[in-house]
């Protein structure tokens, strides 16, 4: 009963921050380009998503018109960004799965099928090129990830996440890391759908992109999923590669900071540079990352 109400709890405290990481990802975009953001709900704006959620959910009808499919594909999607968490290591007594490395692999996969599945299943052509695209994106960014987390398991010996995070014993090991850090933290751009690789929705091409038609709750569920996968890009980022950069503090406290880095940094690439090409996408993905990361596990 107690580790239900943790898990709970645990997982309350992520969909509030996820539903804040949009405001933070606004106001930031917005400092950048010398905007305002958004002002008017409380205080700086404070109160914008708790506004937002309202008007999504008391939207009418928000079932009618799409298929079972469809709504299947936006549950599972929100479903797995939201479990997915659990594959952090936050707490010492939660969360520590012996081959959380190869879960990591299938809940990717789960979202990228789920995003794959609403767009083939809408009932626009917009969604449909929107689910044609995030097809394609798999052969990039998830099949990328895929061989990534194979070297992975290779370098460090174990299919945990700690195992990986125990290899952070100095500065040396730390900067032998480096090229897998950059090369994941790619494969997380590209599996996370995030700028410039954001081909699924792609909102300045293709009006919403493979969501177009969902409105109301099952927008909101999607959105937020956006904004959950991110969360856990960036925790998993800052756990598995800077870890080793330790700060005198809580580790949840010190994971949390990091985190926000993280996110900072990943708004930050979206308000600098522009969407690439799919095919661009893949010739980054096949022709240079998949090539130093043979190199790294073959030397």
């Amino acid at each position: 009963m107690i580790l239900v109400l943790k898990v709970t709890c645990y997982y309350l405290c992520c969909i509030f921050i996820a539903s804040y990481l949009s405001l933070f990802e606004r106001k930031l975009i917005a400092r950048i380009q010398r905007r305002i953001g958004p002002s008017h709900c409380g205080i700086g704006g404070i109160f914008q998503p708790i506004a937002d959620a309202l008007k999504l959910l008391f939207k009418s009808s928000p079932l009618s018109g799409h298929s079972q499919p469809t709504i299947i594909g936006i549950c599972l999607l929100f479903i797995t960004s939201l479990c997915q968490l659990t594959l952090i290591p936050v707490f010492d007594d939660l969360f520590h799965f012996k081959n959380g490395l190869i879960l990591i692999i299938l809940t990717q996969s789960l979202m990228a099928f789920s995003e794959t599945l609403i767009g083939i299943t809408s009932n626009s052509r917009y969604g449909v090129i929107g689910g044609n695209r995030a097809y394609i994106q798999n052969l990039g960014g998830h099949l990328l990830l895929m061989l990534l987390v194979t070297v992975m398991i290779l370098v460090s010996g174990g299919t945990s996440v700690l195992d990986f995070v125990h290899l952070q014993t100095g500065i040396s090991r730390l900067i032998q890391l480096i090229p897998l850090a950059v090369i994941f933290f790619l494969s997380l751009l590209m599996a996370g759908n995030r700028t410039p690789f954001d081909f699924t929705e792609s909102e300045s091409e293709l009006v919403g992109g493979a969501y177009v038609e969902c409105g109301g709750i099952l927008f909101a569920m999607i959105y937020l999923s956006d904004y959950l996968n991110l969360l856990f890009i960036s925790a998993l980022f800052a756990t598995l590669f800077l870890h080793g950069i330790s700060i005198p503090i809580p580790y949840a406290i010190e994971l949390l900071i990091k985190t926000i880095f993280c996110i900072a940094f990943v708004i930050l690439i979206r308000s600098i540079l522009p969407r690439y090409k799919q095919l661009q996408m893949l010739k980054i993905a096949w022709h240079i990352a998949i090539v130093l990361l043979l190199l790294i596990a073959f030397l």
